[in-house]
C-alpha cells in the first residue's frame, strides 16, 4: 500500500508532522493514513485527559476524537488530500512500522505527548528511526509544511521573486551507498518541490603528513582527491534525475556541525541512515540524533532498503 503514513498524538509536534504529511501528500498527488496508536501503559495525554471513564471502551473513543481533531485542524480547503484515519490498540512504534512497511513515506513529530520519554528524540520517533524500512521524515513544530512552502512559491511567483530564492533541500553524503539512496531521495525530492539541491559532504584532514612535506601541500591533495571522490558519487546519484539546480558543498568540519549549517534556511534536511566509512561515516547514531534534534527543518533518514 502506497502512500503516507503518519503518527499522530495530539502533541504539537505531531500537529506539525500531520501538517507537513498533508502538504506532501498533497505534491505527490498521494493518499494519507493517519494512525494513532493507544495501549493501557503507554497512551497519548491528550487521549487520556480526554477518556471521560476508565477501560477501553471509553479510551478508545477518546482516541478517535484526538484523532479527527488533529486531522481537521490539519486540513486545508485549498489542497485536498483523501485521508484514512485510524486509532489502534496497539504499541505506537509497532503500529507505525507496520502501517508504513510498504509506504513511501513515514512521517512522526519530534516528541509525543506519551509518558515514556527515553532519549531527547521521543521514544516512538526513535523506535522508527532505527527500523523503520522506509525513509522517515521527523518534523517538529515551528517548521513549514510543504502546502505553506507551495504558498510561499506563489507567492514569490506572484511578486516576480527570484525563484533561486527557494529553500533548497539538503543532503548530506558519505560515499557510501546508503548516502547514494539519500541523494537519490534528494533528488527527486527537490525536483517536486522545483527547489534547488545542495549536495554537502563534511570532511577532516588526514592527521598524519609525510615528514619533509609540507602541511598545506598535502592539505590541498587530500582536498582535490576528496572533492575528485565526492564529484564521482554525485555524478552516479544524479545520473538518472532531470536538470536540476545542484550546489555541490566540501565543507571541513565534522558531519553533524556541518549539515545543520547548511540546513538551517532549508526546507528539508535529507540523511542515509548510517555510513559506511567511504569518506566521514554519517551513522544513525550521534550524526542523525543530533540532526534529528537540533535542526529547525524537517529532517528525512533514508534507510538501506529504501527505493
Amino acid at each position: 500500500m502506497a502512500g503516507i503514513v503518519v503518527g499522530v498524538d495530539g502533541s504539537r509536534d505531531a500537529d506539525a508532522a500531520l501538517r507537513w504529511a498533508v502538504g506532501e501528500a498533497w505534491l505527490r498527488g498521494d493518499r494519507l493514513d493517519t494512525v494513532l496508536a493507544w495501549a493501557p501503559d503507554d497512551c497519548p495525554r491528550e487521549v487520556r485527559e480526554r477518556a471521560y471513564a476508565p477501560g477501553s471502551h471509553s479510551v478508545e473513543g477518546a482516541a478517535l476524537r484526538v484523532l479527527q481533531d488533529s486531522v481537521a485542524r490539519a486540513r486545508d480547503p485549498r489542497r485536498p488530500v483523501p485521508v484514512t484515519e485510524r486509532a489502534v490498540y496497539a504499541d505506537a512504534a509497532e503500529a507505525l512500522l507496520s502501517a508504513s512497511s510498504t509506504a513511501d513515506l513515514l512521517v512522526v513529530g519530534l516528541r509525543g505527548s506519551r509518558r515514556l520519554h527515553r532519549y531527547l528524540v521521543g521514544s516512538v520517533t526513535a523506535a522508527c528511526l532505527h527500523e523503520a524500512t522506509r525513509p522517515v521524515v521527523v518534523v517538529r513544530a515551528g517548521t513549514a509544511s510543504a502546502a505553506d512552502a507551495a504558498s510561499a512559491a506563489d507567492a514569490a511567483s506572484a511578486a516576480d521573486t527570484d525563484s533561486a530564492a527557494t529553500a533548497p533541500v539538503v543532503v548530506g553524503v558519505d560515499g557510501s551507498a546508503t548516502s547514494l539512496n539519500a541523494l537519490r531521495w534528494a533528488a527527486a525530492e527537490a525536483v517536486l518541490h522545483a527547489a534547488p539541491l545542495h549536495v554537502v559532504h563534511a570532511w577532516l584532514p588526514t592527521l598524519g603528513l609525510h615528514l619533509g612535506q609540507h602541511a598545506d601541500t598535502d592539505r590541498e591533495a587530500i582536498e582535490r582527491t576528496v572533492r575528485q571522490a565526492l564529484d564521482d558519487h554525485v555524478r552516479a546519484g544524479l545520473a538518472e534525475v532531470p536538470d536540476i539546480d545542484v550546489d555541490i558543498r566540501l565543507a571541513l568540519g565534522g558531519s553533524a556541525t556541518t549539515l545543520l549549517t547548511a540546513a538551517a534556511a532549508a526546507r528539508l534536511l535529507v540523511l542515509g541512515s548510517r555510513g559506511a566509512g567511504g569518506f566521514t561515516g554519517l551513522l544513525l547514531g550521534a550524526t542523525a540524533h543530533q540532526c534529528v534534534h537540533h535542526a529547525h527543518c524537517p529532517v528525512v533518514v533514508v534507510p538501506d532498503s529504501a527505493r
